[in-house]
C-alpha cells in the first residue's frame, strides 16, 4: 500500500501542470521550489495517513483476516462435526439393522416353534379323536353284537318253540336260551371276540 502512495505522488510531480511553474517551463522542465513544496507537502500528507489512517485501514484489513480465519476454523469444525455426526448416524443405522435382523430371526424362530406346536396339538388331538372313535365302534359293535344275540335268542325260542312243541312258558324259555347262549360263549376262543 506504502509503495502504491509513493508511486501516485511521483506521478503527480512528474505531471503536474505548468500554472505551478515559475518560470512557464514545460511540466518536464525542474523547478526545485516547487519540489521541495511537493514532496514536504507530500511527506505532511503521508504523515497524517501514516498516523491517522493507516492504523484504522490496517484494524479493518486485520480484523476481516481474523474474521476470515475464524470462518474457516468453524467452518472446518462443522465439517469435523458433521462427519462424526454422520459416522454415528451409520452406526446407529447398522445397529438397527443388526436389532431388525435379530427381530425378524426371532419372529421366524417363533413362527416355526409356532408351527411346530400346531402340528403337534392337531396331531394329538387326531389321535384322540382316532382312540375315541375306535372306542365308539367298539362300544356300539359290542351293544349290536348284544341286541344280536337277544334277536338270537328270541329266534331260537321262537324256532325251539315248534320243534320241541312243548308247552313251556315265555320265562322257562328264555332261562333256556340263556343257559345255551351261555354254554356257546363258553365254548368261543379267547381269541375271537370283536374289537380284536
Amino acid at each position: 500500500m506504502l509503495k502504491n502512495l509513493r508511486l501516485v505522488a511521483l506521478l503527480l510531480v512528474l505531471f503536474a501542470s505548468p500554472a505551478f511553474a515559475q518560470d512557464g517551463g514545460g511540466l518536464l522542465d525542474p523547478n526545485p521550489g516547487v519540489m521541495i513544496w511537493t514532496v514536504i507537502i507530500f511527506g505532511f500528507v503521508l504523515f497524517v495517513l501514516y498516523k491517522a489512517a493507516y492504523p484504522k485501514i490496517l484494524g479493518v484489513v486485520e480484523a476481516r483476516e481474523q474474521h476470515i480465519r475464524d470462518l474457516l476454523e468453524a467452518a472446518a469444525r462443522d465439517r469435523a462435526e458433521a462427519q462424526a455426526l454422520l459416522e454415528e448416524h451409520r452406526r446407529e443405522r447398522d445397529a438397527t439393522r443388526a436389532q431388525a435382523h435379530d427381530v425378524l430371526a426371532e419372529g421366524r424362530a417363533a413362527g416355526e416353534r409356532l408351527r411346530e406346536e400346531i402340528l403337534a396339538e392337531a396331531r394329538r388331538e387326531q389321535q384322540e379323536l382316532l382312540e375315541r372313535t375306535r372306542r365308539d365302534i367298539r362300544q356300539e359293535m359290542e351293544r349290536s353284537v348284544a341286541e344280536l344275540r337277544i334277536q338270537a335268542v328270541d329266534l331260537a325260542i321262537a324256532a325251539a318253540t315248534k320243534l320241541v312243541h312243548r308247552n313251556l312258558n315265555d320265562d322257562d324259555n328264555r332261562r333256556l336260551v340263556r343257559e345255551y347262549v351261555e354254554q356257546i360263549d363258553l365254548r368261543e376262543p379267547s381269541g375271537t371276540g370283536v374289537g380284536a
